[in-house]
């Protein structure tokens, strides 16, 4: 049951992911538009004198901007005048622009230089021709006053249609954003439309009818009634609108439901979490430890971070080997600068090691490589059998003792389902607040509830899940205090841990832990060149170097420039007016 929620909670989530809107974006100019104030004043021919003021907001440079104005086939625009006006000047006629008779209206390209992060406004003046319909009983004007082919949004439109005196019996219906503001005044003969924020595709359309004696000298006109067919259409239209805002009203509030519910579920799924495993104690709460560990040094590592062994583990892993006698290490210099011979004395070690062999075989001659070699390799093969490597030593039968994969996947697990649930519920938001802004505050209370509780959520759970063993735990805390004995290093004598022999053994595990350097440094001063050299001490003729020069350093480099090329463990309606379609940009 558990597994079949996950899979409906994974594919639902897809799912929103998927129906969420997606905004085009032009990259060439970056501007916004802040102001769209548009009339449109009503003529006795039936005509409209347009006045058209865009103010644009340009975070880059342009050229120019330019406008379509969409149009019937039987109108046209006549006396056309354009001004501009940026930050410092006051508006100017301007005859630096193109006007264009395109199949479907008229598209005006204005040339202006504009400069990154500035207002600039440009005012179209122009009169459209054959824009009301003189009917027996009525006269009517359908127009997109407002087009739909804009670039980008605009953050603010008014937009008013005038008349020349009052206007008796004047009607208008307003076709746009939901949220959008209608006023009609008769007695100021005056039409006004508000709109914030209006979706460049989304455009605003103005229907209204009036007595006939206001364009008496209208041409184009039609013998019949309309009136009823009007109101019926807009009725019509109305009641549309209406089951439209209730659809999406409803439609919001199934969202809102599945994103308190989604999320709702993953709280009480990290609430829930019972206490399995065990938690290590970190290294500030942990005593010195001067035992070396019970792993080897790169099983401490992973003990130690709860990842995949890194190159440094792997540094440790060949001092390992060279203490072994089964390889051997040497420096030698090119020029200034120091390298190293890592030379094969027990071929077993290549048996089931990619990693081994493409050192040896692939950078090497077969019995030897050098660090030189190394830095200079570049393919995929060296980082994909680095990648074996370290994961077959995350997966092996020993790590599982200590660090069982049963309790790594359980806390994987309960995180990835609180995360995704976060997600879904998220997604469902954004995705009701497209449909319906009504519930704005229901849903930001909701969703920062939901932040919060999943996050303290995410905390309880990770405190009740342990991914170690109890064996695990115990010997991770002696490894923790065996690294923090050696970041110590100094505060205390080093004769007291042990005498050279020891710190022979502790050497590989400084190595892995990336305190190598720290060590070596120490051992000089503390123990004297002739006792180094009279104990036989097997690393004093490789590792004694430091800085850049030392193996643990020169090796960490060209190895991870040799593998890096092939490794993945490092690191609403219309009633159908003319106009639609008019809208601009910039270029």
């Amino acid at each position: 049951m558990k597994h079949k929620l996950l899979k409906f909670i994974c594919l639902l989530g897809m799912l929103l992911v998927s129906l969420s809107p997606v905004q085009k974006v032009k990259a060439d100019v970056d501007y916004d538009i802040a102001k769209n104030i548009t009339s449109a004043k009503v003529n006795p021919d039936g005509s409209l004198s347009m006045k058209r003021a865009i103010t644009y907001q340009f975070n880059s440079r342009a050229h120019g901007v330019y406008y379509r104005q969409a149009l019937n086939s039987n109108q046209k625009i006549e006396d056309v005048k354009v001004q501009v006006k940026n930050e410092n000047q006051k508006r100017q006629t301007v005859n630096n622009y193109l006007l264009k008779k395109m199949k479907r209206g008229y598209r005006f390209k204005v040339f202006y230089p504009i400069k990154n992060h500035s207002h600039f406004t440009v005012t179209y003046f122009y009169r459209i021709t054959n824009a009301i319909i003189n009917y027996r009983d009525i006269a009517e004007l359908n127009f997109k006053i407002i087009g739909n082919g804009w670039d980008t949004d605009l953050d603010y439109v008014k937009a008013s249609v005038i008349f020349a005196r009052p206007v008796k019996g004047l009607k208008a219906w307003a076709h746009g954003p939901l949220d959008g503001y209608l006023k009609v005044n008769p007695k100021k003969g005056k039409i006004v439309m508000i709109a914030e924020n209006l979706a460049g595709d989304t455009g605003i359309e103005v229907h209204s009818i009036f007595p006939v004696s206001i364009t008496a000298k209208n041409k184009n006109v039609k013998n019949k009634n309309h009136r009823q067919a009007v109101i019926k259409q807009e009725k019509e239209l109305a009641q549309a609108t209406i089951r439209n805002k209730q659809k999406k009203e409803r439609r919001s509030i199934w969202l809102i439901a599945l994103s308190l519910f989604v999320g709702l579920l993953g709280i009480i799924k990290g609430f829930r979490t019972k206490a399995v495993g065990f938690k290590p104690r970190k290294s500030r709460e942990l005593a010195h430890n001067y035992e070396i560990p019970d792993v080897d040094p790169v099983l401490a590592q992973i003990l130690d971070t709860a990842k995949k062994p890194d190159n440094k583990a792997f540094t440790a892993y060949l001092i390992s080997l060279a203490a072994k006698k089964k390889i051997k290490i040497a420096d030698f210099k090119v020029h200034r600068k120091t390298f190293y011979q890592i030379t094969l004395l027990d071929k077993s070690i290549l048996d089931n090691n990619p990693l081994m062999k493409a050192l040896f075989n692939t950078i090497g001659d077969g019995s030897q490589f050098t660090t030189q070699e190394l830095k200079k390799y570049h393919g995929k093969k060296l980082g994909n059998s680095f990648d074996t490597w370290a994961t077959n030593y995350f997966d092996s039968k020993e790590k599982q003792i200590y660090l069982p994969d049963t309790l790594t996947n359980s806390r994987a697990k309960v995180i990835g389902i609180i995360i995704l649930t976060m997600a879904v519920s998220f997604a469902s938001a954004v995705i009701a607040l497209t449909s319906s802004l009504k519930y704005l505050l229901v849903i930001v209370i909701g969703e920062v509830l939901i932040l919060l509780l999943s996050l303290l959520a995410l905390v309880y759970s990770n405190k009740k899940i342990g991914i170690y063993s109890e064996t695990g735990k115990n010997e991770t805390e002696k490894i923790r205090g065996f690294k923090k004995m050696l970041r110590d290093i100094g505060k205390f004598k080093m004769k007291d841990v042990g005498d050279l022999i020891l710190w022979e053994d502790i050497m590989p595990y400084a190595v892995s832990f990336g305190l190598a350097d720290k060590v070596m440094k120490e051992m000089k001063i503390e123990f004297s060149e002739e006792e180094i050299q009279n104990s036989n001490y097997f690393y004093y003729g490789f590792i004694s170097n430091t800085g850049k020069d030392s193996f643990t350093a020169n090796f960490d480099s060209c190895f991870s420039d040799g593998i890096s090329s092939g490794s993945s463990s490092f690191s609403s309606g219309s009633s159908g007016g003319f106009g639609g379609g008019s809208g601009g940009g910039a270029f």
